[in-house]
């Protein structure tokens, strides 16, 4: 699961280089709708098949925000402080909007919630509202925010405040799922549902994709556990077709709407699997922990290379694009173990907190302190994990 995470947010980076008409891994808009299933299924596994938050709602808000915030607070400062040594002209924008946009946009970009409400909106006669789409606008308000692509996290904050409420519930699952269901239908038939932003922007019918991750681990893990126990090699088989398939996506040659939707069900299906893969595999868990950082960072690298080898970018896309490619991935290691590793220590702790009220375990009197106790050869002293 960590390496196809790793892949998506590459489908989305070169998706961007390519102008978002680039056709390579699966593109970034099925890419964006892929990370929401595997958000799904992995809150469901943490919400549910974990005693982490069992009661403790505030405590798994808590360690969301951990999760998203530091990241993504880096590399906005660091994107506002290359707008200010880069002549000012992204705050020249600022200065063209009504105070209503300019208030939005200060405060999605330092909350993030919202941004992607964001895409709805527009200036009409000098004025924000509500237009449906951001392309109808005078101006458009993407354009002042500092990590463009961080909408998508708007989006996932949505699931989270629900998430707590109704996945332990299968009646409420599948009830909001139907909703979800019926409510894209309805969006597609009177003609909303087809363009941007309402195709895969919009939290209430994208919910569903969650929805579809999160009955992945309740409905498919406990089965895939049990067959992996007689065919010990399943989840490897099973991580390789998804990986073959990321590789092959464009190259099927049926209708685009169908080939994506057949996507969503096939990594739905084959989701336990890469989550059995990477509890088996180090290395695989590693490399997804560059997923989230390569995600949010890609659009500065762009522009730090774009400054940098403006003639590389316009004679020789190609290289400019490995240097891209590079960057990202280098920086994203940067980031982890300057900002999410630390942080991931906080997060630790807050995992194994006690609540208020709970009582903590009785102290055995025969055990040695904890930090006399070597590591166990069986069970090596590892790097820091964060959970998804």
């Amino acid at each position: 699961m960590g390496f196809l995470r790793t892949l998506l947010a590459l489908s989305v980076v070169l998706d961007h280089l390519g102008g978002g008409y680039a056709d390579h891994l699966v593109g970034g808009r099925l890419a964006v709708q892929l990370f929401y299933v595997i958000s799904g299924f992995l809150i469901s596994y943490v919400l549910t098949a974990t005693d982490n938050y069992q009661g403790a709602t505030g405590k798994f808000y808590a360690n969301r925000f951990l999760r998203l915030f530091p990241i993504y607070l880096a590399v906005a400062g660091l994107t506002l402080l290359a707008h200010v040594l880069s002549g000012g002209a992204f705050f020249r924008f600022y200065a063209a909007l009504p105070f209503s946009a300019d208030l939005f946009l200060v405060l999605s970009n330092l909350f993030i919630f919202g941004q992607d409400w964001l895409m709805f909106f527009g200036i009409e006669h000098s004025a924000l509202a509500f237009t449906g789409s951001f392309a109808n606008s005078e101006v458009p308000l993407y354009q002042g925010l500092l990590v463009p692509q961080a909408w998508t996290l708007g989006v996932e904050m949505s699931f989270y405040l629900v998430a707590p409420f109704v996945l332990g519930s299968p009646r409420r699952l599948l009830a909001l799922l139907a909703a979800s269901l019926a409510l894209r239908g309805v969006l597609i038939v009177t003609g909303i549902g087809v363009t941007d932003p309402w195709t895969y922007r919009f939290f209430p019918t994208e919910l569903a994709l969650f929805l579809i991750g999160s009955l992945s681990h309740q409905v498919l893990l406990p089965r895939f556990k049990a067959w992996t126990r007689r065919f010990h090699r399943l989840p490897e088989a099973g991580t390789v077709a998804l990986f073959i398939y990321t590789l092959l996506h464009f190259s099927i040659g049926i209708n685009p709407t169908v080939r994506d939707g057949l996507a969503v069900l096939l990594f739905a299906a084959l989701l336990p699997l890469a989550f059995l893969f990477q509890s088996r595999h180090r290395l695989d868990k590693a490399i997804g922990e560059l997923s989230y950082p390569i995600y949010i960072c890609h659009s500065l690298v762009i522009l730090f290379f774009s400054w940098l080898l403006n003639d590389v970018e316009m004679h020789q896309p190609m290289l400019f694009s490995a240097l891209v490619v590079a960057g990202c991935i280098g920086f994203s290691a940067l980031l982890n173990g300057l900002v999410a590793d630390p942080v991931e220590r906080l997060r630790s702790r807050l995992r194994r907190k006690p609540q208020l009220g709970e009582a903590m375990p009785a102290p055995d009197p025969h055990r040695r302190p904890q930090s006399a106790v070597p590591p166990s050869p069986a069970q090596p002293m590892g790097p820091i994990r964060r959970v998804p």
